[in-house]
């Protein structure tokens, strides 16, 4: 079976990250897996490495540059492709990806199978879902997903969360099968406290994209009753995006500035994780969270919003903390008790550890994905 994998992306995260992971153990059970890469020529770049990496470990990987304005000869050169290499599937990731795909059999190949795994939804909805409670927002996105929808053969989603969400908004008239992502990091950094890494007798760390969606804000209002407790403190903020600034202004008029390092983007970002105490990952709604399992990998206690699919991928008090929703307070107070309880933080991680050792590994992800192809080759 040889399948072409498909995104359009603009950097590199959780979606390419689980690409990285899933084609070359796919590759080992038999199935042929290529890879192409769309993104603006401004981004080509981030995804350099991505691409020689999996080069390297035999899929076949190409880097295309385009924008959703010149599809078109975008969609030919990929149909191109698949006609030389002989492929029938293609499997999309990644909702412009999807819009690419279906481009792809409409205007040039109608015989393709379309393959989709649903990574997320609109993040504008996301960042409201609690707000929102289950009403449908009748947008563009929503129209045009449902037709991408109805026009991919087969799909499945990363998590139960993404799936009832999906069946939730009617895009889907049955629960789509869902198969959470797994790891696998081969060398462990140690915990050295270097001045590279450590920069506090206490350090909690935050990692992903500062959008709204991640839920930095409500981390900031926490901390300064962490700081009360613990004056040194630090919290590390890596990553980018569109909230930083408002982010710094926050940590101004709250008086915290001093207990903040804005870290940027970090292409590995697991030596922080292993001389950090806390991961604290307030997000308001994630598809599927791969931080949660990094950190599970990296036995870094983790206190994350009770929310999807943080609270699929936690068991509370058991391999992390869930804290309602938008509740600072209650955020700070966990914080103080894991940082006061070395114990406790210890049973946690080493729990989550064992959970990732035994579910959230790469070998359990690559079998179901590869079982979930059968399944689609003998429909």
């Amino acid at each position: 079976m040889k399948i072409l994998h498909l995104i359009y992306s603009e950097q590199v995260a959780g979606a390419e990250k689980y690409l990285l992971d899933l084609l070359p153990g796919l590759k080992e059970t038999g199935i042929e897996c290529h890879f192409i890469c769309v993104t603006p020529a401004k981004d080509e770049h981030k995804f350099t490495s991505l691409c020689e990496e999996l080069n390297n470990k035999g899929v076949k990987s190409i880097l295309l540059n385009g924008t959703i304005k010149n599809f078109l000869p975008v969609a030919r050169k990929i149909n191109q492709y698949l006609t030389t290499n002989e492929i029938k599937y293609l499997h999309a990731h990644l909702f412009k990806s999807d819009m690419l795909a279906v481009i792809i059999k409409k205007l040039f190949n109608r015989k393709l199978v379309l393959l989709s795994t649903k990574h997320g939804y609109e993040e504008k909805y996301c960042s409201n879902y609690h707000r929102y409670k289950g009403k449908i927002h009748y947008n563009l996105y929503y129209f045009i997903s449902k037709y991408l929808l109805a026009n991919i053969d087969k799909q499945f989603a990363v998590s139960k969360a993404m799936s009832d969400l999906y069946y939730q908004l009617k895009l889907t008239k049955q629960k789509l099968p869902f198969i959470h992502h797994g790891i696998s990091i081969k060398s462990l950094p140690q915990a050295d406290d270097t001045i590279q890494y450590r920069f506090a007798e206490q350090q909690l760390l935050i990692l992903g994209r500062i959008e709204e969606v991640k839920g930095h804000t409500y981390l900031f209002k926490a901390l300064p009753e962490v700081v009360k407790i613990f004056p040194g403190i630090k919290l590390l903020v890596i990553g980018n995006g569109t909230q930083r600034q408002m982010l710094e202004q926050q940590a101004a008029s709250l008086g915290i500035e001093k207990n903040i390092s804005f870290m940027g983007f970090q292409p590995n970002p697991y030596p922080f994780m292993a001389n950090s105490d806390v991961l604290v990952s307030p997000s308001l709604y994630e598809s599927f969270g791969l931080v949660f399992i990094e950190a599970f990998v990296m036995k870094l206690p983790v206190i994350a919003f009770d929310a999807p699919a943080a609270n699929e991928i936690i068991s509370n008090n058991e391999t992390g903390l869930l804290v309602p929703v938008y509740d600072s307070s209650k955020l700070a107070e966990k914080i103080i008790w894991l940082l006061q309880s070395q114990y406790e933080g210890k049973r946690i991680a080493d729990a989550a550890y064992d959970k990732y050792v035994h579910y959230f590994n790469t070998d359990r992800m690559v079998k179901q994905t590869a079982d979930w192809y059968l399944s689609v080759v003998l429909r």
